[in-house]
């Protein structure tokens, strides 16, 4: 689970060109960092800070991936240029800091924000400050959506299940029609009022999130679900490879390899969602691959 006050950052990694071996660039819109000092060993990750960085260097580099959106921590020096910054936090900001840290260019994303964590929506009084600053400055917002870890009532005993139903952000979008957003996780297991969301309100976009590694057999079927129906219903457009890797690169890697398995989606489809989506949505002054 990630901690309160982490900077969430978009950043170059490579120039967006055809990789080695003709491999067509990939943008996640969801990745997290660490620090030497928050990185921590869990069964099956790298055991050092040190080989967690060198692992996902080479998926970077086996996989083109171009840009990332990351929420804390660090990599090498490279890997980090050209960043636009966002913040992620589940406490709120004085609104009068909150403005400066846009000025300043500190924050371009505000996200990941999981106000179900706490009990709320954010389509509750508290944000509404901080709605109003990003729709007039261009924040985009990323939304937590959907449901947490098996038993995270525990650690956070104000979550509830429901909270994660993407139609409760409905309001938010009423009231503030040029909020650019999207749902991690696609708001699975609420995936047909995603869909309904997106019909309705041509603003909003999704990630897919850990819905592409999950062991769960039930998200596992969710997943391919929601991915037919959003390609029945014409909306590929608004959909955007994240894959909310932490402390297990080949998250990353096995999310990319689950994507390319659906023999449903053209190239052009995965093409979409791995890279084109993402450039539309952040408004990447790049060539289209």
């Amino acid at each position: 689970m990630k901690k309160p006050y982490i900077l969430l950052l978009l950043f170059f990694v490579a120039k967006m060109v055809l990789g080695q071996d003709g491999i067509k660039p990939i943008i996640d819109v969801h990745l997290h960092g660490f620090t030497p000092e928050t990185y921590k060993f869990i069964e099956g990750s790298p055991p050092t800070f040190e080989d967690f960085k060198n692992e996902m260097r080479k998926v970077f580099e086996t996989y083109n991936i171009v840009y990332a959106v990351k929420s804390g921590g660090q990599y090498d020096e490279d890997m980090e240029a050209n960043m636009l910054e966002g913040y992620e936090s589940n406490k709120l900001l004085d609104t009068i800091e909150f403005k400066r840290l846009i000025k300043q260019g500190k924050i371009q994303v505000w996200g990941e924000i999981q106000p179900m964590f706490n009990g709320m929506t954010l389509a509750d009084d508290a944000y509404a400050p901080y709605l109003k600053i990003c729709e007039q400055e261009g924040i985009p917002i990323a939304l937590h959506t959907g449901r947490g870890p098996t038993n995270i009532h525990l650690r956070y005993p104000n979550y509830r299940l429901a909270l994660g139903d993407p139609l409760l952000l409905e309001p938010v979008l009423i009231k503030y029609p040029k909020l650019k957003i999207y749902l991690m996780h696609a708001g699975l297991p609420f995936y047909e009022n995603t869909l309904a969301l997106m019909d309705s309100y041509p603003q909003v976009f999704v990630d897919l999130g850990w819905i592409l590694y999950s062991y769960r057999k039930i998200t596992q079927s969710q997943a391919e679900d929601f991915l037919r129906k959003v390609k029945k219903y014409d909306m590929i457009d608004r959909v955007m490879f994240g894959s909310d890797c932490m402390y297990w690169p080949d998250e990353l890697e096995n999310s990319i390899k689950k994507l390319e398995s659906f023999d449903f989606l053209t190239e052009l489809d995965k093409r979409k969602i791995f890279y084109q989506n993402a450039v539309m949505f952040f408004q990447l002054d790049v060539k289209k691959n």
